[in-house]
């Protein structure tokens, strides 16, 4: 037996390697080491070493400019990140960079649609003279009284109003919010009507229309039939035009368009959150956009005329009403006669207080835009224009759960609840 068992192979190849590959391993960490380490640094202050050769100039007692003295939270970062084509010299070529090219745009609910051509320096820079990149809180309510005044030069309200909220989603691009008073009393009075009408219709022992519909024994329908007729009887109306296309026309004219608008501003308000830089999204939240402006101006524009000829059938006919469909609801319809007419007037001042160029796009608008006078007085007259026509849509959805409209709600409910029941068309027409 040896008593000197072998040593480990790995301990005598350690021992007989040349020192020369140690320190050679050494060196090569180190350097690796060294290299990561200055990578790193150039990282975290290229900024401030690509801005010297700008600071040499833009620094000297004289300049009055103060470009780089106090660059805020954007410290970090090169000149040339935001003043593209200032490397060269004489500055005969230099374009702003654009703050989406960094920055996600605002939704809805932060800057409104009528802060969609305002440029970002105007809310979030306040520096002048020594301080010209110096960054501005927009969470503080005074800071928006820096445009909104009467008397400013912007063309802004002298009110700072909130963004429009949920209910407002019906005609216009809006957020999921509820930020004004009259939108928040809406909503719980259009619940408390809801509720009412809705007790009624499912009304327990078989009373109620929908509780009849429920508790009949149908074999035939199903999801499918009761989509369709939610989208053919309620939507379209199929039914109405069958009974009188006098009367499909003027529900056609009062409902579709409200129905795109509300398409369009869920379409909007998604996009908003997905893709908010995108071309798509902005333009359809900027009603200065010509074909937003377009859209909006000529579905109000069919609202009025379907209000117009409802009058004008009902003054033809002499009073009579046709059998099987409820009356006229005079009070509702010129409730929203008023919800649009007073949309029409609020855009019309916006468009004279902000002087946009392109404004006749909104061609109702534009054309009467020439009832107001820009200046301190419709600034500070166009916070109530807001208002009001805020009050009166909040008392049209307040109303409408408790007037003869209420079939708008509830009639595509009960057809689709019968037709996936089972019930044809003529079960529904009886």
């Amino acid at each position: 037996m040896n008593p000197h068992p072998r040593k480990p192979r790995v301990d005598t190849a350690c021992r007989q390697a040349n020192p020369l590959f140690w320190l050679g391993a050494v060196l090569l960490i180190g350097a690796l080491l060294w290299l990561w380490s200055g990578v790193s640094w150039a990282a975290e202050n290229a900024g401030q070493t690509g801005n010297q050769s700008c600071l040499s100039c833009h620094q000297e007692e004289g300049m009055d400019d103060g470009a780089g003295k106090d660059l805020g939270f954007h410290q970090g970062l090169s000149c040339l990140d935001c003043h593209q084509g200032a490397q060269h010299y004489p500055h005969e070529d230099i374009r702003l960079a654009s703050c989406q090219t960094c920055h996600t745009p605002h939704t809805e609910s932060t800057t409104g649609d009528l802060h969609a051509g305002v440029s970002c320096q105007e809310c979030h820079l306040t520096g002048g003279g020594e301080t010209p990149h110096l960054l501005a809180s927009t969470q503080r309510p005074e800071s928006c009284l820096r445009c909104h005044f009467a008397g400013n030069k912007v063309g802004a309200p002298a009110t700072v109003l909130p963004a429009k909220g949920a209910l407002c989603l019906v005609c216009h691009t809006a957020t999921l919010s509820l930020p004004d008073w009259p939108s928040r009393l809406a909503l719980l009075g259009f619940l408390l009507g809801l509720l009412a009408s809705l007790g009624f219709w499912f009304s327990g022992g078989g009373q109620g229309p929908a509780s009849q519909a429920l508790h009949k024994g149908h074999t035939n329908g199903g999801v499918g039939p009761g989509a369709a007729a939610l989208l053919l009887d309620g939507l379209l109306q199929r039914r109405l035009w069958r009974i009188s296309p006098g009367r499909w026309l003027v529900h056609a004219l009062m409902v579709l368009p409200f129905a795109a608008r509300m398409v369009w501003a869920l379409v909007a308000l998604v996009l908003s959150y997905t893709q908010p830089g995108a071309d798509l999204t902005q333009a359809m939240l900027n009603k200065n956009y010509p074909a937003t402006a377009m859209f909006f101006d000529l579905t109000g524009l069919l609202v009025l005329a379907g209000a117009v000829l409802a009058i004008l059938r009902r003054a033809m006919r002499g009073g009579s009403k046709l059998p099987g469909l409820p009356g006229p609801d005079w009070a509702g319809m010129g409730l929203l006669a008023a919800v649009v007419i007073s949309g029409f007037i609020t855009e019309a001042a916006r468009l004279a207080m902000t002087g946009t160029p392109d404004g006749y796009w909104a061609f109702l608008g534009w054309a009467l835009k020439g009832m107001f006078s820009a200046g301190p007085g419709l600034q500070a007259a166009y916070g109530y224009l807001w208002y009001a026509h805020a009050i009166l849509f909040a008392a049209f959805v307040v109303y409408l759960p408790f007037s003869r409209m209420k079939h708008i709600l509830l009639a595509p409910l009960n057809l689709a609840i019968r037709a996936a029941r089972g019930e044809g068309p003529e079960a529904s027409e009886k």
